[in-house]
């Protein structure tokens, strides 16, 4: 690139004493791009000093040069990326190229045509052309400059995307390892509570038969249904031999879980207390209460002194309260084993 420049300039340099000695400089007439020299004054022109084209073209090409190496400099690291860009800008600096050979041509043709005093006309046209030329060059080059930025920035966002799905893929993989362990833990969990649920059934397989107790295993709770005919006398709250004697057997078996909580919920029908009863029992809230709280009595003879009592009277019905089956459903007694 350097030597180009110091070849144009040697040539400038030995052009400007031809030119000087051909043309006049004061006398000089300009009609457009023509210089002639005038055998009568002209008529109708002022006398002015005709502009150099090869200088002129000379500025052009240095600025465009300028702009080319700067630009190189910039698409370097946009062209190892975008193999198409990088395609594009080789085939503007070979028209570019081209373009340089044209001056050069036309540096030399201009020379000529000074020296011979040649048809400026010509000469003229082709060096508008070249200008208009390389302008589009300069254009283009600009909007390969401009693209080389916008490869450059969607690059970083594409950079920026991918270091946030690392960050989320990570994530993710965290996410799974807790997931995994909770899984495991849940597992071990249940297994637990299958084999108490196990135990429970074979220990009180005549009364499950029978439909006096129900043991079920869901959502990681074991829950125990106790009817409440089976446990109590109607209207009291002591728990009968064979009532007393299931749970005793529950205590012992739940006692070999320490980890789990357990829970005794009394529940009734919706049926007020009537009569003598009252007095003890003025609602069914406190017959609900007493009720949950002597089973609980029963499993700590088991083995079991954990659990806690809640009483619910009749605000968690299992079935409707309007026929008696629907009634002796909800008279029972619940105990809930939980993490």
């Amino acid at each position: 690139m350097g030597t180009f420049k110091a070849a144009v300039v040697v040539v400038i340099l030995a052009l400007l004493p031809a030119c000087s000695s051909f043309i006049k400089q004061s006398d000089v007439c300009i009609d457009r791009w023509y210089g002639y020299s005038p055998q009568p004054p002209c008529p109708s022109s002022k006398k002015i000093v005709a502009p150099d084209p090869l200088q002129d073209m000379a500025g052009r090409l240095a600025a465009v040069e300028q702009q080319r190496d700067g630009l190189a400099d910039d698409l370097e690291t946009a062209q190892k990326k975008n193999g198409a860009l990088s395609s594009r800008v080789n085939e503007l600096e070979r028209q570019l190229s081209n373009a340089k050979a044209d001056l050069d041509q036309m540096a030399s043709k201009l020379a000529a045509s000074q020296r011979n005093a040649g048809d400026a006309e010509a000469l003229s046209s082709e060096l508008s052309a070249a200008k208009e030329r390389i302008a589009e060059l300069e254009a283009q080059l600009a909007a390969a400059q401009a693209s080389g930025a916008d490869r450059e920035k969607l690059a970083a966002d594409l950079e920026a995307a991918n270091q946030r799905l690392a960050e989320l893929e990570g994530q993710l993989g965290e996410r799974d390892k807790d997931l995994a362990g909770l899984r495991g833990d849940l597992s071990a969990e249940m297994a637990k509570l299958k084999e108490a649920e196990r135990g429970l059934i074979r220990a009180l397989r005549p009364q499950i038969n029978k439909g006096d107790i129900a043991v079920h295993l869901n959502n990681e709770r074991l829950l125990i249904n106790l009817a409440s005919a089976y446990l109590f006398a109607s209207g009291e709250d002591q728990l009968k031999p064979a009532g007393a004697d299931a749970l005793k057997q529950v205590g012992e078996i739940l006692k070999e879980y320490p980890e789990y909580k357990v829970a005794v919920d009394g529940h009734t029908d919706n049926l007020p207390i009537r009569g003598a009863l009252k007095k003890k029992f003025p609602t069914n809230m406190e017959l609900s209460e007493t009720r949950a709280a002597n089973a609980a009595k029963a499993l700590e003879e088991g083995g079991l002194s954990t659990a806690t009592t809640h009483g619910y009277s009749d605000t968690k019905p299992k079935a409707p309260n309007t026929t008696e089956t629907g009634r002796a459903k909800n008279r029972r007694v619940e105990i809930r084993v939980t993490k």
